[in-house]
């Protein structure tokens, strides 16, 4: 008996030690993954609504040479007013949008409402609603549905945050020749605009140079030299008001898991206890395919797949735990230690799953 107890202390010490390593391990690589796509996230984001950097992956103006060379640029006066969101879809990695933009500019030379076009994205519709001139002095209003193109960043799904970006750019003339001036002042979104599953937490107005890797065969550019055009960017911060999505992503889930682990309050050895583990796993798995397809297929490992990991592996864990504990009560006969070894993984088990959980939340939240 001695050597029983010896030998079943043993397993406990492995046991306890494989289910405390494997909750750091999950909670440390977890976290700090999704951590660091927060700060990346929001460098991005402020990156792209400042007018003195580049976003990484961008190509790069010439600062040095646009700011030392001395050339007349004409201004023109550009704001814009979203009027409605019409759709947003992580899946389909796209969003529409309709809104207001106008030109205030001086001269007959040029026609700024004729010679923009929306990056990333597709002009659905362009209607002029009013123009005006009072001498050399112009001003033209457009109404624009467009629909754009966006990858969303969805590691930290359903606790993502985005910036939804309208990028008007001047088409004919480059930036030497014509440069748009934020309108600060009247640029604004309706108090109507609703985001389906999102509020709006800021907007940003900018205008920066965007140079192109080539000329474009261009012959009045220079080799040397990359075609560089006005670009007015508004983005519209966004982020989830609540944590509602994410418990009605995982309550499936959570509740599969919470099932595995009533085996430990059945007798060690009991036959419900493994039908218990196997179908909270099937009701997991599940409940993975179930969230899996309101995302784009992606090749990183998201948060939601973090989650529903760690959830199945956990379940996955009971039924080893019921099998070690059967194994403890028939071959050696000592039910009691069975019963420690059961109540020890519970407490573990329930520690475990609900701290890597709020440690993966904390670190993915903004």
């Amino acid at each position: 008996m001695g050597h029983h107890n010896k030998n079943n202390s043993s397993i406990l010490i492995l046991w306890l030690t494989l289910l405390i390593t494997f909750y750091m391990v999950a909670g440390y690589l977890a976290s700090s993954g999704l951590y660091a796509d927060k700060i990346a996230s929001q460098e991005r984001h402020m990156e792209r609504i400042d007018p003195s950097k580049t976003e990484k992956g961008k190509t790069a103006p010439d600062y040095q040479q646009l700011n030392g060379e001395q050339y007349e640029s004409q201004q023109v006066e550009v704001g814009m007013y979203v009027d409605r969101i019409e759709t947003i879809s992580t899946k389909e990695t796209l969003w529409t949008v309709d809104f207001y933009l106008w030109f205030n500019w001086t001269g007959d030379e040029i026609k700024p409402g004729e010679s923009f076009h929306v990056l990333d994205g597709e002009v659905l519709s362009k209607t002029l609603v009013r123009s005006s001139s009072d001498g050399e002095n112009h001003y033209a209003l457009y109404r624009v549905a467009a629909r754009i193109t966006k990858a969303f960043n969805i590691t930290r799904y359903p606790l993502d945050n985005h910036q939804l970006t309208i990028r008007v750019e001047e088409s004919d003339h480059q930036w030497k020749a014509l440069q748009y001036v934020p309108d600060f002042k009247e640029t604004a979104y309706s108090s109507r605009v609703k985001v389906p599953g999102y509020i709006i937490h800021s907007s940003d107005l900018v205008n920066k140079p965007h140079a192109y890797k080539t000329s474009r065969g261009d012959p009045l550019i220079p080799e040397a030299e990359k075609a560089v055009y006005t670009q007015l960017t508004y983005a519209l911060g966004i982020e989830r008001p609540d944590w509602g999505l994410y418990f009605k992503m995982f309550q499936g889930l959570f509740a599969s898991v919470g099932i595995a682990f009533l085996a430990f309050l059945l007798a060690p050895g009991a036959g419900d206890r493994i039908g218990l583990g196997v179908g909270a796993f099937f009701a997991a798995m599940a409940n993975t395919y179930i969230n899996l397809a309101e995302l784009p297929g992606v090749g990183r490992v998201t948060m939601t797949d973090m989650i529903n990991g760690i959830g199945m592996v956990t379940i996955l864990l009971t039924v080893f735990a019921t099998i070690i504990s059967t194994h403890i009560a028939e071959s050696t006969n000592d039910v009691e230690h069975a019963r420690t070894f059961d109540r020890i993984s519970l407490v573990l088990f329930i520690v475990g799953f609900i701290g890597v959980n709020i440690v993966i939340v904390v670190a993915a939240a903004v």
